[in-house]
């Protein structure tokens, strides 16, 4: 388990069935579950208590509905900075300027508390057909699925964001992923 000072925002991209999910799961396993938020927009409890009262906050400030998702995750994410937490944020991030918006929101929010928060994009990549095979047995499964048209813009949009200027680890899909977890942590201690 790592033991962290301060917040530390880790940002897991890359095309549905890529692994993403797979990788955080095994990263805040081996940084220990308690010194993590693990945030995925695909596995928000939308019946939970705490999601039904933000959304009678935002709907009483006139939210756009289609932002609730975005603005549950964001406030979870402001929540572990003030705790000095790990964020591991799960997500395609195919929109560069939503990207970078999201990240000037939380980097702001740390300021406001004081806190310096450093930031690593992890990029999963694999070939595009086996993502799409991995979606199709996800969805036959019970797991969610990305429609086809979907599938296709996200693979069509999606581009490294390494040459952005953010630190960015290359993940392999398909790959070891155990050496490459090591890599990261690696990486999140050197920052720590």
């Amino acid at each position: 388990m790592v033991i962290m000072t301060k917040p530390y925002l880790i940002l897991v991209r890359g095309i549905p069935g890529s692994g993403k999910s797979y990788v955080t799961e095994i990263l805040a396993e081996r940084l220990g579950i308690a010194a993590c938020v693990v945030l995925d927009p695909d596995a928000i409890d939308y019946e939970s208590q705490s999601y039904k009262t933000m959304v009678e906050e935002l709907r009483s400030e006139g939210v756009d509905e289609k932002f609730y998702p975005y603005r549950f995750l964001r406030r979870q994410a402001h929540e572990g900075i003030e705790n000095n937490q790990i964020i591991i944020w799960n997500q395609a991030f195919t929109n560069l300027d939503g990207f970078q918006k999201t990240i000037r929101n939380l980097t702001n929010h740390a300021k406001q508390h004081g806190k310096s928060l450093p930031l690593l994009v992890v990029e999963v990549e694999i070939d595009a057909e086996l993502a799409k095979q991995r979606v199709a047995e996800r969805a036959a499964g019970g797991g969610h699925d990305v429609p086809s048209e979907h599938f296709d813009r996200f693979t069509r949009d999606y581009v490294s964001f390494e040459n952005e200027g953010y630190s960015v680890i290359k993940v392999d899909g398909a790959g070891d992923i155990e050496a490459q977890i090591k890599e990261i942590i690696a990486r999140l201690q050197a920052d720590a």
